[in-house]
């Protein structure tokens, strides 16, 4: 069994934003929204870079990071901790690529696909 599970899948798909945590490799700290999360299997997750110059720079320095999803209305969320791969190219690429598409935002062209391997779950507050 994978680590996201499908009460996680539906929590992502209904919210359908989130923010990235990322950290250079002497720690420095950066979040940055995310409006293209999506889950790709049970052990991913992937996001599109496109205009995060900061948090594009910390990942190609440390690839660690932490993705929040949040309700924070409802109090409900969920924190995602891995690491990540980038790729300007391939199946995950043209998936971001097309989702963004078809909300009809009108964005420049996805500098890197982000694909996140997940190592640890927690709830609201983890």
């Amino acid at each position: 069994m994978g680590m996201i599970e499908d009460e996680h899948r539906s929590f992502i798909e209904e919210v359908g934003l989130c923010y990235v945590a990322t950290a250079s490799s002497s720690g420095e700290p950066n979040v940055s929204p995310k409006g293209s999360i999506m889950v790709i299997d049970e052990d991913h997750l992937a996001f599109a870079d496109i205009m995060s110059p900061g948090s594009r720079a910390n990942l190609k320095e440390n690839e660690r990071v932490a993705v929040y999803v949040c309700r924070p209305e409802k109090f409900q969320g969920f924190q995602f901790k891995g690491t990540t791969e980038l790729s300007q190219d391939g199946p995950v690429y043209d998936r971001l690529a097309a989702a963004i598409k078809e909300k009809g935002l009108k964005l420049p062209p996805i500098q890197n696909a982000v694909m996140v391997k997940v190592k640890e779950v927690r709830g609201l507050g983890g």
